[in-house]
């Protein structure tokens, strides 16, 4: 599959449970706000329907990269188990997006 473009991800916002227990939810948005002066506004997660501490967070998170609240802490990295997030470089959303789906055992969404 072809790289998407920043284009493509613009406006994403889709989810998809697993029959083994796991969901995988993505959005991305441009958005233009001082809030996130990235240009982008986005949630990657990937977790579970039912939190299973240690295995996840206790709001079933896994592995999850978020920007909520870009303006006050960056861009985050939530990893089960550790409730405190990594704060990372933002690479840009394609990028972000494919270290997402590289990150994780499901297979990435398809987007136009």
């Amino acid at each position: 599959m072809a790289s998407p473009t920043d284009d493509d991800l613009d406006g994403v916002n889709e989810g998809r449970n697993y029959p083994d227990g796991t969901v995988v939810r993505v959005f991305c948005m441009r958005i233009d706000r001082d809030a996130y002066p990235s240009g982008w506004a986005y949630k990657l997660h990937y977790g579970t329907t039912e939190p299973d501490p240690p295995r996840t967070l206790a709001d079933g998170t896994i592995r999850r990269f978020d920007n909520s609240h870009e303006d006050t802490k960056g861009h985050e990295l939530h990893v089960a188990p550790d409730s405190d997030p990594d704060i990372i470089t933002f690479p840009g959303i394609v990028e972000l997006w494919e270290r997402f789906w590289s990150e994780i055992p499901k297979s990435e969404f398809e987007v136009q």
